[in-house]
């Protein structure tokens, strides 16, 4: 059977006239980040943006990262890169981090203390309003909130809170400056938001592309410098992207993903290439269409801002490994008798779900709560999950209210709060995206599929992103094998190439295809053979040329 060009809905879907921002803060954390899904926007025909905090300037020369980033993007078909210009500072700098700096400038470690750029790419403020800004938090939030204003994306990627510091400062200020702007009277934009890490799903992920299939990206083992599992950062609500054919297959050489890479030499990005290139991309989908940031919020006690800054959790302390949570809840007083928050909108707004998080530690929780809408109903909730995880309470039907009422009517232990009030017209968020699935072998993504002759059944599953329905498999391609409505592929002994096509159930336009191989194990051992010897002499000349890049910054000190 000829080489099949394999369907996906997602993929196929034209993004023509849509625009993506992603939001990183060092030169080469767009492709930790992001990598795949900007190659794959560029390929829907999208417009995409990306836009750097820092100068990344902390070891080398801004123009050495910038212009290594530029050839990165170029690599990936990306035209639009932004540049903020602030400091790249490591965790712990003794000159303090600006982030700390409400207002007044702090000194990066590069010696400078206002954004700068360089040759064809000036700071954003510079290029924007003539100026350069001071580096201080205010600054960075300002910035970030024009940039978000001026591009009007359709779809945001931003860093998390990894480890180091800046991409911390990042992640939280994106956070504040975006929430702002979602609460601005009569704000209408309403961009689907995924956030995704750097490091533990990335940059510091096994070793695994050598592998006799892609591999999707695993789950990070539980330690304390990353949020797996706390929040919102339920694994298994992780939101998962395909790839196209350029970012995955047997040999790294070819992917774009390395090719972008390498252009960052002065990081020696390249070695990292077998954890980056994955079968999916996992983001953490974060709804901006909360109809709590339009609404008048009271409260009998306590800070209510604290559920209108559009950040589930904020820390004080951004360098150490460890996150210790700051002032991220709603808190009643202890003394308050009542322990009551109310909501009222200038129009009717039709209600159809209610999502609630408590807090992350397991000090205590809130077991029991009374929601009172104005049309008269009455509804006790809880009690809430633990690790602050997001719960969602869809209503039995919706409710066209102008106020409502959360009560805290029970509470065990101490420390508990609410970290996130939500409330929605629409059980999913509405964009771009359109509903898609995928097709899934153990748990990983499917694609072009490798299997020994010997096996004689393969069973597939589904991932699914905001679509519930069952799937139709139907084999589309070569014969002598046949897949049950369960997803069981059976091969007969002759059968050596299937395309199964799975599709929703009354939805064929949601679809993806698969092509599986049964391949005797002296092919199997020759490509294993092969792609070892090329990790092999891809590692050695990185390793070179990375000991050829830092004698060259030693004494040039720019690339």
């Amino acid at each position: 059977m000829a080489a099949v060009r394999l369907g996906n809905s997602f993929l196929d879907a034209p993004a023509m006239g849509q625009k993506v921002l992603v939001i990183v803060p060092h030169e080469d954390d767009e492709i930790n980040v992001a990598g795949s899904v900007m190659y794959s926007y560029v390929q829907k025909g999208a417009d995409v943006y990306c836009a750097f905090t820092t100068n990344g300037d902390y070891s080398f020369w801004a123009r050495t990262r910038m212009h290594e980033a530029w050839r990165s993007l170029q690599t990936l078909g990306v035209q639009h890169v932004v540049f903020l210009g602030y400091g790249d500072t490591s965790n712990h700098y003794p000159g303090g981090h600006w982030f700390y700096s409400p207002e007044k400038a702090v000194t990066a470690p590069s010696g400078h203390h206002e954004t700068y750029g360089c040759d064809n790419f000036p700071d954003y403020a510079f290029a924007k309003r003539g100026i350069h800004r001071p580096y201080c938090r205010k600054s960075m939030k300002t910035d970030l909130k024009d940039l978000i204003e001026d591009i009007q994306a359709d779809i945001i990627f931003a860093v998390d809170n990894d480890v180091h510091a800046d991409h911390r400062a990042t992640s939280l200020l994106f956070e504040e400056a975006l929430g702002e702007l979602l609460c601005r009277p009569g704000n209408t934009y309403h961009p689907m938001v995924f956030k995704g890490f750097a490091y533990c799903t990335s940059f510091g992920a096994p070793k695994d592309f050598y592998a006799d299939n892609i591999k999707s990206v695993s789950k990070p083992p539980v330690c304390e410098d990353n949020l797996i599992d706390i929040s919102l950062y339920e694994w298994n609500r992780r939101v998962r992207f395909p790839v196209f054919p350029a970012c995955r297959g047997f040999y790294l050489r070819r992917n774009v993903l390395y090719q972008a890479l390498f252009q960052h030499a002065s990081q020696s990005a390249a070695l990292h290439a077998v954890r980056i290139a994955n079968g999916d991309a996992v983001f953490w989908q974060r709804r901006t269409d909360n109809l709590a940031f339009q609404a008048i919020i009271m409260a009998s006690s306590g800070k209510v801002e604290r559920l209108r800054d559009f950040k589930l959790l904020d820390v004080d302390q951004i360098d150490d490994k460890k996150m210790v949570f700051a002032d991220y809840l709603w808190q009643p007083d202890d003394s308050d008798p009542d322990k009551i928050i109310s909501y009222r909108w200038q129009q009717p707004q039709k209600i159809i779900c209610l999502r609630l998080a408590g807090n992350i530690e397991s000090t205590g929780r809130i077991e029991k709560l009374a929601l009172t809408f104005d049309d008269g109903t009455h509804m006790i909730l809880g009690p809430l999950p633990g690790c602050g995880h997001i719960a969602q309470y869809i209503l039995p039907e919706p409710h066209i209210v102008t106020s409502c009422s959360l009560q805290i009517l029970k509470v065990n232990g101490s420390g508990w709060g609410l970290s996130e009030v939500g409330f929605f017209a629409s059980l999913e968020t509405r964009g771009v995206i359109t509903p898609f699935i995928k097709i899934m072998i153990d748990d990983d993504f499917a694609y072009d599929y490798r299997l020994p002759a010997r096996v004689k059944t393969c069973q597939l599953k589904i991932y699914r992103y905001q679509v519930t329905a069952p799937v139709v498999y139907t084999v589309v391609k070569g014969n002598g094998g046949e897949v049950g409505r369960n997803g069981l592929v059976r091969f007969s002994s002759n059968s050596r190439q299937l395309v199964i096509r799975a599709s929703l159930k009354g939805n064929p336009e949601i679809y993806d295809e698969i092509h599986l191989y049964r391949e005797s194990s002296m092919i199997l051992a020759k490509r294993s053979i092969v792609q070892w010897l090329e990790n092999k002499m891809l590692t050695f000349y990185l390793k070179k040329y990375r000991k050829y890049t830092h004698i060259r910054h030693k004494y040039l000190k720019q690339l």
